[in-house]
């Protein structure tokens, strides 16, 4: 398993139904689909296709539209295409908007104003891959649910040497504030053509995992390339390894509210246990909003993070989240009615049906001690798969 998330490009390599479902059995967490080529009506059918392919399989996905750049265009030629893909495109199943060549957070304001018209709920992931993203990237921060590092045009846009200096910068401000970091760009890059990768793309991957990414994307590898399958299979192996010989993050991370204080705890906790080599198998959150999925992703731990929620398009999301993997977890009203043990052991005894959890295991539970309220998160507990 790895917890590191792939990112695959869908393209005319990977629009078969037996090739998607491959893949998403492999390893890839979200797929992206580049809007600078082919027709709202080929992503149209390849979003329905995914979904479809993902209830069958029951494997939770995220769905990220990559806009092109727009600068040179009015502000109605801009509009004008951003709404050409939001009319004909299924919006329910759009996760993220991903926004090319953000340059200040003005940039992202003009796709929000679109998305909330058309009452679309995507969330937006900036781009960074200018000179000026770079000088005003705490504003774009702030204004994304998350940052893709676009490394083919900022290695042309800034010295190519500082390219690696500013990916690790970036990766470990996302982690400060517990935002999500795509690392994408030529990560496997001679797999359109050859089998294998070369020694040095595996670094690459490899130095991404090191330096704390969320997820690691492949774009023409899996659009375009002869070996879409195999190039997930050795991303993912290169991930699992890495992540196991990581070190513990060391760096400072933002305390803002008690949700992210208890995640804090809780990693804490883990990190003890894994010293005294008693193994902790998995965190479970229960969660509405997401809040203390992302809190605890941020932190890295080399255990997988099982998130409940009663939210179908909540679940979807959080694909892209380091080690997050979600499931839905709704409450029936007898639920209420129980005492805690028993909510607890009806949500140890559901994990084991559902995942690699097997009886004698130990987790760590993080939740809100009024069992009606999904998110608030003020408990945590060690507790054994019955």
């Amino acid at each position: 398993m790895s917890l590191t998330k792939i990112v695959a490009t869908v393209g005319p390599a990977t629009e078969k139904e037996e090739v998607l479902s491959l893949l998403l059995k492999n390893g890839v967490s979200v797929f992206r689909f580049n809007l600078k080529y082919n027709t709202p009506r080929w992503h149209k059918n390849l979003i329905q296709k995914i979904r479809k392919i993902s209830r069958k399989i029951e494997k939770p996905v995220s769905i990220l539209l990559d806009f092109p750049d727009l600068k040179g265009k009015t502000q109605k030629e801009k509009i004008r295409f951003i709404e050409n893909y939001l009319e004909n495109l299924p919006q329910k199943e759009i996760d993220f908007l991903a926004v090319s060549f953000v340059r200040k957070k003005e940039d992202i304001e003009v796709f929000e104003r679109e998305t909330k018209r058309f009452s679309l709920s995507s969330k937006i992931f900036a781009k960074i891959e200018a000179k000026e993203s770079l000088e005003n990237f705490e504003e774009i921060l702030e204004s994304s649910i998350g940052i893709m590092i676009a490394r083919g045009d900022l290695g042309v846009e800034i010295p190519l040497e500082k390219v690696p200096y500013f990916q690790k910068k970036i990766i470990r401000r996302c982690v400060q504030v517990g935002k999500p970091a795509i690392v994408a760009t030529q990560m496997l890059k001679s797999m359109v053509k050859e089998p294998f990768p070369t020694r040095a793309e595996v670094s690459d991957v490899a130095n991404s995992v090191l330096d704390y990414t969320d997820a690691v994307m492949l774009s023409e590898e899996t659009a375009i390339g002869k070996y879409p399958v195999e190039a997930v299979k050795i991303m993912k192996k290169i991930c699992s390894f890495w992540e196991k010989k990581r070190a513990f993050l060391s760096w400072n991370v933002e305390i803002k509210n008690q949700t992210s204080a208890i995640c804090y705890c809780a990693y804490q906790l883990w990190r003890n246990f894994e010293c005294q080599r008693e193994k902790i198998k998995a965190f479970v959150v229960l969660t509405k909003k997401g809040m203390s999925a992302h809190m605890l992703s941020r932190l890295k731990p080399k255990i997988p993070i099982f998130a409940l929620t009663p939210d179908e398009k909540l679940k979807d999301r959080l694909c892209v989240l380091y080690g997050v993997f979600p499931l839905i977890f709704k409450k029936n009203r007898n639920f209420y009615q129980k005492k805690d043990w028993q909510n607890i052991k009806e949500i140890l005894s559901y994990l084991k049906k559902k995942t690699f959890l097997k009886s004698k295991d130990k987790v760590i539970l993080v939740y809100a001690e009024d069992w009606k309220k999904f998110g608030r998160a003020n408990v945590l507990r060690i507790q054994k798969i019955p």
